[in-house]
C-alpha cells in the first residue's frame, strides 16, 4: 500500500451541519450512559441502587462512568424498525464500515455475515460481550462475532464503550466493547410481527419472535426463553438503476464466447470473433455491444435466512447463592449471487501441469471461418474468453450454526464483597459451497478431435496410453448455450461442489470479586479482582480439489490452530473527596490486567483515570489505558493462500506492458536488478521484458506467521459531562479520544515489497517476501503476516439530550451524537509514508480502515401523545472523496437521510402495539463510481460499506403482550 498526506483542522468545518441539526431538535438512537435512562434507573432499583456498567467492573450507586458509555435501549431499538441489531448499531457515529449482508457478496466464505467495528480500528479490535462474557467468535480464525446470532427482541439495552479496555476485558478491546444486556427478568409473552419492503416491491424482509418469561418460588426464580425467524430476501443489483450495468464498461468474458486468432482481442484489427444473439458468428465489435452484464447476476444485499432460539434462567438459593444458567442457538442461511466463472485458454493446465496453449486448430467444433483466419495467420492454437453460463454456478451457499451456553454461581458473601464465577462454551460450525470446474477436465474437453462417430477427445486417440480418459467428452463453446450436458457433466466431475467446513469452538472460565475495603473522605475505596482461563480452538478445512488448486479458483490450503491465556485482574476505585467547595466530587481510577498466552507469552494492560466535579451539574473525565491484542489463529496459523497479485517488475524493462511492450529504447535498471546474473544477461542480450503471460502467472502466497508478537495501542480520553439542575432533563457531554496502534498485524502490499527491494534500501522485510526463477523473472511475490503496521484515530464526540413531560400525557426527547474526525491515518511498515484517511471514503480490498468522515452526526426526536409517538430521524455523513492522492478526486457531498415511524401503542393496557415506519424516506441515492475505482465494490457501483443501497424501505409490524 502507498501512504501520503496530511491531518486537517476539525471544529469549523462541522460547525454548520451540527448547528442545522440541533436547530431541528434532532437527536442519536443512543444517548450517553451518563444521563440517567429509564431502563437503567428500573435496572438501579431492581438490585437495591446497585447497577454494574461496561468500562468498569465495580458496581455503584450512580450512573457516571470513568469513560464514554453509549447506551442504546429497547425504545430505541424498536423505533428503528431493524430486525438485525447490525442496522441499529451501524447509525452509531463511533461504529465505522462493517462486514454485512452489502459487502461479503463476493467473499470466499461468510457470505452474509455482521459484524461491529468501533473507530474503523477493525472488528477484530472490537470485543463484543453477551450479558458481560465473551461470545464465540462467527468468523473462523478471528475472535470476530457474528452479530446475526445476537437475538433483537430479546435485547434489553446495549452498552458501547469506545477506548482501550483491555485492562477490564482482556484482548480485542483495543477500540472498545459492545455489550449485549439481554433481559433475564422478563414476564409474561411478547409476540412481534414484522414485514419490509421497499418502494419499489423488493428486498422483502420478514420477522416473527417470541419471548416468554416467569418467575416461579416466590420470586426467587425466573426464566426466560425466546425464539425468532426472519426472511431477507435480498436485492439484486439490476434492480436498481445505479447498479443495473456494468460501469463503464461491461466484460469481454461473454456467454457465447470471444475467440481470437493472434491472441489480442482486439476489434480493430479483424481477428477476433463472437457471435450475436442468435449464434450467428460475427466480428468482435466491444465490451459494451457484444460483452456480458455482470451486475445482472450480483446481489447488492445478500439474502439471509436466520433462526434463533434462547433460554435463560436462575435460582437464588440464598443471598450467598444465586445460579444462573444460558442457552443461545443460532442457525443463519445466505448465498451470493456470481456472474458465472470467467475461464481463458491461459487459466487451464492439464493434468501433468502444462500449459493449455488454445483450442487446437483440429477441433471440429471451429467454425470454418475462424479455421481459416487461423491457417492465413499461421496459428495453431486458438485463444479464448468465455463464461460459463451453460455449464455450472458459481454463487456461494453459506449454512452457519453457533450455540453457547453458559453456567455460574454469584452471590453476596457480607461486608460488602461479592462474587461471581461462571463456565461458558461455545462453538461455529460454517460450511460453504459452490459450483465448480476442474481445469485439467476443461483442457481435456477442448482438445478435441474428428472422430468417426463424431467428436471425441484428442487424449483418448493420441499414442500416449498413459493420459487415456474414458469419462472424456468433447465440449464446444461456440456460441450461446452450446455446452452438452455430458460435457458439462465430466468438467464438473458430475457437478460436483467445492466445499468449506469450519469449526470454532472457545471455553471460558472465569471469577471475580468486588466490594469495598475502608472508607476515603470521598467514599468507600472500591475494587474488583479476578482471574479468567480461555481456550479457543479453529479449524477451516477445504476439499482437496482447493487445496490442490485443481479448480479455476485460487489454490486454498486448510488452517488449523488453538492458543489458551490464564489472565488476572485488578480495578480500583478511590473517592478522595467529596461535597467540598470546588470539589463535589474526586475520584481516581485504574486497572491492570496480566495475560499469559500459550503464543506471546505474558503481556500486560493497564488504565489509569480520574473524575473531577467542581460542582454537582459539571464533571470533568479523563482516562489513560495501554492496551494490547494477541494475533488470533488465523494471523498465526493461517497456510499459504494463494493470489495473482498482478504486480509489476521494477526490473521489468518493459514496464508491465507485456506483449505490447516495445522492442527498443528500453530503460536502464537499477543496480539491484543487474546484481541477478540472469537478469543482467537478458539486458546484455536485447532486454529483461515480461510477456503478458508471464505478467499474469506471477503468484503470491498470504499466510499466517506464528512469530507474530502482540499489537499494543495507547489510548487517551478527555472529557466533560454538563446536566444542569435548573434545565431539568438536559444533559450534554463533549470527550476527546485518541487511540495509537503500533505493532499492528498486517501485510506488507505485495507491489510494495517489489518497490522497496528494488528502489529502496534492500530491507529484508522486503526482499524475502520475493521469489525469481533461475531466469530471473518473478515467480511469487508473497505476503505473510507482520507485526509492522501503525494506526492512529482521533476526534470529538458530542452528545446532547433532553426530554420533558407536557401534561399527563404527552412527552417529547430530543437527542443527538456527533463525531468529529480529526485524524485516521496509517502506515504499513516503520519508516513508510503515512497514508492520511481524514476525508476519504472507503474502498473495496485496498486496505483504507473504513470511511474517514470528518463529520458523523445520528439525532432523533420523538414526541408522544395519548398512546401515539412519532420518532423522525436523521442521519448526516459530511462530503468525502475517493482518492486523496489523485489529481482530480471525487467528491460525493454531504449526505442527509432520514427516517420516521408512528407507533399506536395505548397508555391504557399497553398490551398491544401497531406501527408504520419508513427508512430513506427521500429515496437518497448512493454516490455512483466507475468498476475501476478503488472504492467500488463489485456490483454495486459505489462503497458498499458506507452508504444505503436499498433506497426508500417501507414497513409495518404489530407487538402483543400478555
Amino acid at each position: 500500500m502507498k501512504y501520503q498526506g496530511q491531518t486537517r483542522g476539525a471544529w469549523g468545518r462541522a460547525a454548520s451541519p451540527v448547528a442545522l441539526a440541533l436547530a431541528l431538535s434532532l437527536g442519536g438512537v443512543a444517548h450517553a450512559q451518563d444521563v440517567a435512562t429509564t431502563q437503567a434507573e428500573d435496572a438501579q432499583a431492581e438490585d437495591g441502587g446497585v447497577i454494574v456498567v461496561t468500562g468498569s467492573r465495580i458496581a455503584r450507586t450512580d450512573l457516571t462512568s470513568p469513560v464514554p458509555v453509549a447506551v442504546v435501549s429497547t425504545e430505541e431499538i424498536q423505533r428503528t424498525g431493524a430486525a438485525n441489531i447490525q442496522d441499529v448499531l451501524a447509525e452509531l457515529p463511533a461504529v465505522g464500515q462493517n462486514i454485512s449482508r452489502t459487502s461479503s457478496n463476493f467473499s470466499t466464505t461468510g457470505n452474509g455475515q455482521a459484524t461491529v467495528n468501533l473507530r474503523n480500528l477493525g472488528s477484530s479490535r472490537t470485543l463484543v460481550l453477551v450479558n458481560g462474557r465473551r461470545f464465540v467468535a462467527g468468523i473462523p480464525g478471528t475472535s470476530i462475532v457474528d452479530l446475526n446470532n445476537i437475538p433483537t427482541d430479546l435485547i434489553k439495552q446495549v452498552e458501547v464503550v469506545t477506548g482501550g479496555a483491555s485492562a477490564l476485558y482482556g484482548s480485542e478491546a483495543i477500540a472498545g466493547v459492545v455489550n449485549f444486556i439481554l433481559d433475564d427478568e422478563f414476564q409474561g409473552l411478547r409476540v412481534h410481527g414484522q414485514a419490509n419492503l421497499t418502494d419499489k416491491g423488493d428486498a422483502a424482509r420478514q420477522l416473527i419472535s417470541a419471548v416468554a418469561g416467569t418467575s416461579f418460588a416466590d420470586d426467587r426464580g425466573h426464566i426466560v426463553v425466546s425464539g425468532s425467524y426472519d426472511r431477507d430476501e435480498g436485492l439484486r443489483s439490476r434492480n436498481r438503476s445505479f447498479s443495473a450495468v456494468d460501469n463503464p464498461n461491461r466484460s469481454s468474458f461473454s456467454a457465447q464466447g470471444l475467440f481470437s486468432t493472434n491472441g489480442q482481442f482486439s476489434a480493430a484489427d479483424g481477428n477476433t470473433f463472437t457471435y450475436d444473439a442468435f449464434n450467428n458468428l460475427k466480428p468482435y465489435q466491444s465490451a459494451n455491444i457484444d460483452g456480458y452484464n455482470r451486475n445482472a447476476d450480483r446481489y447488492l444485499a445478500l439474502p439471509v435466512e436466520r433462526y434463533l432460539g434462547s433460554a435463560m434462567g436462575k435460582f437464588e438459593i440464598s443471598p450467598a447463592a444465586t445460579v444462573y444458567g444460558e442457552f443461545q442457538y443460532a442457525k443463519s442461511k445466505s448465498r451470493s449471487g456470481l456472474e458465472p466463472q470467467a475461464v481463458a485458454n491461459t487459466d487451464l493446465l492439464y493434468a501433468d501441469g502444462s500449459p493449455f496453449a488454445g483450442i487446437p486448430i483440429t477441433n471440429p467444433f471451429i467454425p470454418t471461418a475462424i479455421r481459416n483466419e487461423m491457417i492465413a495467420d499461421g496459428v495453431t492454437n486458438l485463444a479464448f474468453r468465455r463464461r460459463s453460463n451453460d455449464i455450472f454456478d458459481r454463487s456461494n451457499q453459506n449454512d452457519r450454526e453457533t450455540w453457547r451456553a453458559v453456567a455460574g454461581i454469584r452471590g453476596d458473601l457480607g461486608s460488602n464483597l461479592k462474587y461471581d464465577v461462571y463456565y461458558t462454551h461455545g462453538e461455529t460450525r460454517d460450511i460453504t459451497q459452490s459450483g465448480t470446474v476442474f481445469g485439467p477436465e476443461y483442457a481435456n474437453a477442448l482438445n478435441a478431435v474428428a472422430g468417426p462417430n463424431g467428436p471425441v477427445c484428442s487424449i483418448n486417440v493420441d499414442a500416449n496410453p498413459n493420459n487415456n480418459d474414458a469419462n472424456c467428452v468433447p465440449i464446444n463453446i461456440f456460441g450461446f448455450n452450446t455446452v452438452s450436458a455430458a460435457a458439462a457433466d465430466y468438467v464438473t466431475r458430475g457437478g460436483t461442489k467445492t466445499r468449506y467446513e469450519a469449526r470454532v469452538k472457545q471455553d471460558v472460565v472465569s471469577g471475580s470479586l468486588q466490594g469495598s475495603l475502608f472508607e476515603l473522605p470521598g467514599g468507600p475505596l472500591s475494587f474488583a479482582v479476578g482471574g479468567e482461563y480461555r481456550h479457543e480452538s479453529s479449524t477451516e478445512d477445504f476439499d482437496e480439489a482447493t487445496n490442490l488448486g485443481l479448480t479455476l479458483g485460487n489454490k486454498l490450503t486448510d488452517t488449523r490452530g488453538s492458543y489458551n491465556v490464564k489472565e488476572g485482574f485488578v480495578e480500583v476505585e478511590a473517592p478522595l473527596i467529596s461535597n467540598r467547595p470546588f470539589f463535589y466530587a474526586l475520584t481516581l481510577r485504574g486497572a491492570a490486567r496480566y495475560a499469559d498466552y500459550s503464543t506471546v507469552g505474558g503481556v500486560w494492560s493497564w488504565n489509569a483515570g480520574a473524575e473531577w466535579a467542581p460542582i454537582r451539574d459539571l464533571r470533568f473525565r479523563g482516562m489513560y489505558a495501554e492496551a494490547t491484542r494477541a494475533p488470533n489463529i488465523s494471523e498465526l496459523y493461517s497456510a499459504q493462500n494463494e493470489t495473482f497479485p498482478a504486480v509489476i517488475d521494477p526490473c521489468d524493462q518493459g514496464r508491465g506492458d507485456g506483449d505490447d511492450a516495445p522492442s527498443t529504447g528500453l530503460p536502464t535498471l537499477p543496480a539491484a536488478c543487474l546484481a541477478n546474473p540472469a537478469i543482467a544477461a537478458a539486458v546484455a542480450n536485447g532486454g529483461f521484458v515480461y510477456s503478458t503471460a508471464q505478467i499474469q502467472n506471477v503468484n503470491g502466497f498470504l499466510s499466517g506467521n506464528p512469530n507474530l508478537r502482540e499489537e499494543t495501542a495507547k489510548t487517551l480520553t478527555l472529557g466533560g459531562v454538563f446536566q444542569p439542575s435548573f434545565v431539568p432533563g438536559l444533559s450534554l457531554t463533549v470527550d476527546y479520544y485518541n487511540i495509537k496502534v503500533e505493532n499492528a498485524i498486517g501485510i506488507i502490499g505485495q507491489q510494495t515489497s517489489l518497490d522497496e527491494c528494488i528502489n529502496g534500501g534492500g530491507e529484508a522485510i522486503f526482499c524475502n517476501s520475493i521469489v525469481r526463477g533461475s531466469d530471473g523473472y518473478l515467480v511469487s511475490v508473497n505476503a505473510p503476516n507482520l507485526n509492522t503496521g501503525a494506526f492512529e484515530v482521533s476526534g470529538i464526540d458530542t452528545q446532547v439530550r433532553y426530554g420533558r413531560a407536557i401534561g399527563e400525557n404527552a412527552r417529547i426527547d430530543f437527542d443527538l451524537r456527533w463525531t468529529h474526525l480529526l485524524k485516521q491515518q496509517q502506515t504499513s511498515y516503520v519508516g513508510g509514508p503515512v497514508q492520511d484517511e481524514l476525508g476519504q471514503l472507503d474502498c473495496y480490498g485496498c486496505g483504507r480502515l473504513g470511511t474517514g468522515f470528518r463529520d458523523k452526526v445520528n439525532a432523533s426526536a420523538t414526541a408522544r401523545f395519548d398512546g401515539v409517538s412519532l420518532n423522525w430521524r436523521v442521519n448526516y455523513l459530511s462530503s468525502v472523496v475517493d482518492d486523496l492522492t489523485s489529481l482530480n478526486p471525487i467528491r460525493t457531498g454531504a449526505f442527509w437521510y432520514h427516517d420516521a415511524q408512528i407507533r399506536f401503542e395505548p397508555e391504557s393496557s399497553r398490551k398491544y402495539a401497531f406501527y408504520l415506519g419508513v427508512d430513506n424516506m427521500f429515496d437518497k441515492k448512493p454516490p455512483i463510481f466507475g468498476d475501476t475505482n478503488l472504492v467500488t465494490f463489485p456490483g454495486t457501483q459505489t462503497s458498499a460499506t458506507t452508504y444505503d443501497l436499498y433506497g426508500r424501505m417501507l414497513y409495518a409490524g404489530v407487538d402483543f403482550r400478555f
